[in-house]
């Protein structure tokens, strides 16, 4: 019975996925997903023979070193193979191919009989939505799950290690990324933004159509003190406004 490690997602895109399930279940399609008792994932390696305890342990060590992280299924494809799967296709950023790959290092010293297409090199990330399916199955799944609204953006924070048998999985071990402090900054670019919209900005270009058309002044320091709110500094003027007429009609 063949071993699968995982990668999960957030709370909701795990329910917009059993979602999908479900409209394949519902259209007589597939039920293979909710059936088999699969969690929604991506699947990093696969293999026959694996030293349990030993992986478990270095595993556990891994998990805890990696922060959650954003990721992207801007597509449904499916594989040129006779396994009939129909998927969410992962969108391949170096950070998701680095973290294949430092699992890998890991993998292969407990692990035997990998399944190729999912080693270094041979991997295309993605979230299997059926599996098995014929031909005519295939097109049907394709045209329920075209309803979906894609790209869909989730985090990835947890890993684990499945056992598949012919009657369903199991889930072995169940580790989460480190946590990390919410109130830091993330100034990664997200996964569906496209970076090159950004390399011709140029800093305050539209700075004097701004100003132009504002009634902004800047106050001095002591000043600013003097007068600690908007209301402060309308109320100070206006009083300003009335001596000044009043001034004037003397």
């Amino acid at each position: 019975m063949p071993f699968v490690a995982e990668l999960y997602f957030d709370p909701s895109t795990e329910e917009h996925l059993r979602g999908a399930w479900h409209a394949l279940d519902e259209a007589g399609i597939s039920d293979s997903m909710p059936k088999g008792g699969y969690r929604p994932h991506i699947s990093l390696g696969i293999c026959e023979h694996l030293e349990l305890n030993a992986f478990a342990k270095e595993l556990s060590t891994f998990a805890a070193s990696l922060a959650p992280f954003r990721l992207s299924f801007p597509n449904i494809s499916i594989f040129s193979t006779s396994e009939g799967f129909v998927y969410w296709g992962a969108t391949a950023t170096s950070q998701l191919l680095n973290l294949h790959a430092a699992f890998h290092e890991i993998f292969k010293k407990y692990a035997k009989e990998q399944r190729e297409y999912y080693t270094v090199g041979q991997w295309v990330p993605h979230c299997t939505l059926a599996f098995g399916l014929s031909e005519d199955q295939i097109t049907k799944a394709v045209n329920v799950c075209r309803q979906m609204d894609l790209p869909v953006s989730t985090e990835v924070k947890e890993i684990g290690l499945m056992e598949v048998s012919p009657t369903g999985c199991q889930t072995l071990f169940l580790f989460s990324f480190k946590t990390t402090d919410t109130t830091e900054l993330n100034d990664e670019l997200r996964p569906e933004y496209d970076e090159t919209m950004l390399k011709d900005g140029v800093r305050g270009k539209y700075a004097k159509q701004y100003a132009a058309g504002t009634n902004i002044v800047r106050l001095e320091p002591d000043v600013a003190a003097a007068f600690p709110s908007e209301q402060a500094v309308n109320e100070a003027l206006r009083f300003a406004l009335k001596v000044i007429e009043g001034a004037k009609n003397l």
